[in-house]
């Protein structure tokens, strides 16, 4: 099993933004009340929530990229995703929407 991939806000974005945009996801996993405020440019939203019937909807192919609004469920979706078999996540902690929406 992989290592964890945990990322402060500076590295997230640089990560985010290296590369091939399309072999990536940037995953909110905020619940919709929290997304009231705001989400990232082309961030998908799968609530926490509903996260375990619908983590599917994310080809194993791409690179993950997952926030919420302080890191805690952002480091639970990251984990259920590796016992998944995904193989390219990354969590925001600490942090999330408020500190990365100036920065995207």
């Amino acid at each position: 099993m992989r290592k964890y991939m945990k990322l402060n806000c500076e590295e997230f974005v640089k990560m985010y933004h290296t590369g091939d945009s399309k072999k990536k996801v940037l995953l909110d996993i905020r619940e919709p009340s929290e997304c009231t405020s705001g989400m990232l440019k082309d961030a998908i939203n799968i609530p926490m929530s509903v996260f375990e019937s619908r983590f599917s909807e994310i080809a194993k192919d791409k690179e993950v990229f997952i926030y919420c609004r302080s890191g805690a469920r952002a480091e639970r979706a990251e984990t259920f995703l590796i016992h998944k078999g995904y193989k390219l996540t990354r969590y925001l902690q600490p942090g999330g929407y408020e500190e990365l929406k100036n920065m995207f």
